[in-house]
């Protein structure tokens, strides 16, 4: 909707209402190509299949984005539950050395209910540059992220550091140790959080601080 202005000008009307609909068509298309991605793949999802089974128009799902779009604000919606997330703080909150068990919980868990949608991102990855480079971003913003949260909790951050704890927490590994491995998903945290305790003991170069 426009209203008209002094002198024949004429500035958008944004209705909240309709603004709110957008978005909870966006979500929904979002999570539609998300369950679509996790039980056929990446490459056998198309965008007229994620049209017909969220019932709307093909419009309305190349305005939610493209594919790889859709593919990392699928991600983002099961690992932080917002397709739009750009770092952890939907997800672990502010924190400090004291929480770290709550943080791993809380990652942990969303590490949990994004897990499908991260198999068809990393198969997708490896066939489509678009996904692969998107999905590098992903993982170099991550470790800026990591990085920071480490220096605002008071550590000596370093990117190896951040790398070892986001070897820790990943898909890879909570997959490895629950799925392959068979471990409960309360024994991976347990084991997540004191092996990141550990890590917190090391300096950059992996060798033990001095008392």
């Amino acid at each position: 909707m426009t209203i008209p202005e002094s002198g024949g000008a004429r500035r958008r009307y944004e209705s909240p209402v309709r603004e709110a609909r957008a978005r909870r068509t966006r979500e929904h298309v979002v999570a539609t190509a998300g369950r679509l991605f996790a039980e056929r793949g990446y490459a056998g999802t198309s965008v007229r299949q994620i049209a017909a089974a969220a019932g709307v128009s093909l419009e309305t799902v190349t305005q939610a984005g493209r594919k790889a779009d859709l593919l990392l604000a699928a991600f983002r919606a099961g690992f932080a539950g917002d397709p739009d997330a750009v770092d952890l703080d939907a997800l672990v909150g502010p924190a400090g050395p004291a929480d770290l068990p709550a943080v791993v919980s809380r990652l942990a868990e969303g590490v949990r209910g994004s897990l499908p949608i991260w198999r068809a991102f990393t198969t997708a990855a490896a066939a489509d540059p678009a996904v692969a480079a998107v999905r590098a971003e992903l993982a170099v913003a991550r470790r800026t992220e990591t990085v920071a949260r480490l220096e605002a909790a008071g550590f000596a951050a370093s990117a190896r550091l951040a790398d070892a704890i986001g070897l820790l927490t990943s898909h890879e590994a909570y997959d490895h140790l629950t799925t392959v491995c068979g471990w409960p998903h309360e024994d991976y945290v347990a084991w997540t959080a004191a092996a990141i305790g550990a890590q917190l003991t090391l300096d950059w170069r992996g060798k033990p601080e001095p008392a």
